[in-house]
């Protein structure tokens, strides 16, 4: 294995990337950073403007120093397909070469179009018959071709590529036996709320079962504060972040403004997790993480508990690594949360 791994999140609002080391365990955090975005060089989980992506990841790289150009990247937007799927038991190799025959029914994308993965969720046996239930995950070529022609502009070489929701899911998650014996039983939801989109991912004992992107994300809270006030972006940003803290009458409406929209976002996770148990067949959601920048809007993890039959908490994606950053713990809280997708990413685990 690599001496280290270096997961690279492209998001809506900036570029993140950590380098964990791979020598200890439990490995260590060494270096991160963040540069922000133009806004629309990355509009819901797409690349819009290749050029201006690629300046912020070599102006990341020129930051940081990381240790190596080789990068793992992650993708979740709309046009990513998962779906649940049941075949006959193969052995892996075999379920791979025959994936695309397997599944061309349930993929509504053409498949000479589509990259193809899956991951398993179960091996049982169904009248004697053994089978696997796995999911599938297809995304269209020419959506991961931008997105690796944009890091290869900055001068990086991508060697893997892995769902977001899964990525989320290895750096927040209680998967291995960390925590599980605190943990009620049920499954767990992991929610990272970024800027465009939302990625759920529920589990059981780390094994991913049900997958959902969102097209709603910390950005709408913005957009809804911004049209209720009448102001622009950057004072509604400003605002939300600010939200229950002041003392004005444009502060309390902006409160207003973020609670209403952030209530439709609950319900929009709630249907998600409501889904999920009514599809599968005794799964009870008890215990949700939440985390990414959307997370740190004040009174949203409460909003979620009083919404949702499970245990709310905030999701550390620290949990699996020890940072060995210059900085201190109240910089490391307020970063953790930034960071998940790209400490998953960077994790054992994605796929070359």
């Amino acid at each position: 294995m690599a001496r280290s791994r270096i997961g690279l999140d492209i998001g809506s609002t900036g570029v993140r990337a950590a380098e964990i080391s791979m020598r200890s365990s439990p490995p260590k955090l060494l270096r991160v950073g963040q540069v922000a975005l133009a806004p629309g060089a990355m509009a819901n989980g797409e690349i819009r403007e290749p050029a201006a992506v690629a300046e912020a990841i070599r102006e990341l790289w020129r930051r940081v120093k990381f240790g190596s150009r080789e990068v793992i990247l992650g993708v979740a937007n709309q046009r990513v397909v998962v779906r649940e799927v049941v075949l006959p038991w193969l052995e892996e190799k075999e379920l791979r070469e025959s994936l695309a025959f397997q599944v061309q029914e349930y993929v509504p994308i053409p498949l000479d179009e589509a990259v193809l993965d899956y991951s398993v969720v179960e091996d049982f046996e169904r009248e004697d018959r053994r089978m696997l239930r796995i999911l599938v995950v297809a995304a269209t070529k020419v959506m991961i071709q931008q997105l690796v022609q944009a890091v290869e502009m900055a001068k990086l070489r991508p060697i893997g590529l892995d769902l977001i929701p899964f990525a989320i899911l290895r750096s927040v998650g209680s998967v291995e036996g960390v925590g599980l014996e605190e943990a009620p039983s049920g499954d767990e939801a992991i929610v990272d709320i970024g800027g465009d989109m939302t990625s759920i991912c529920v589990h059981a004992m780390g094994l991913p079962r049900f997958v959902r992107i969102l097209p709603t994300a910390g950005n709408d809270i913005t957009n809804a504060v911004a049209k209720g006030l009448a102001i622009d972006q950057a004072e509604a940003e400003r605002l939300k972040k600010g939200s229950g803290n002041g003392e004005t009458d444009l502060a309390q409406d902006a409160a207003q403004a973020a609670r209403s929209m952030a209530g439709s976002f609950a319900d929009e996770v709630r249907s998600s997790l409501d889904f999920y148990e009514s599809q599968t067949a005794g799964a009870t959601v008890s215990r949700m993480l939440v985390t990414g920048g959307g997370s740190k809007l004040e009174g949203l993890l409460d909003m979620l508990g009083q919404r949702i039959s499970a245990d709310v908490m905030p999701g550390h994606a620290f949990r699996r690594v020890t940072p060995t950053l210059d900085l201190s713990d109240e910089a490391l809280g307020e970063v953790e949360p930034l960071l998940a997708v790209a400490v998953g990413l960077a994790l054992p685990g994605a796929r070359a």
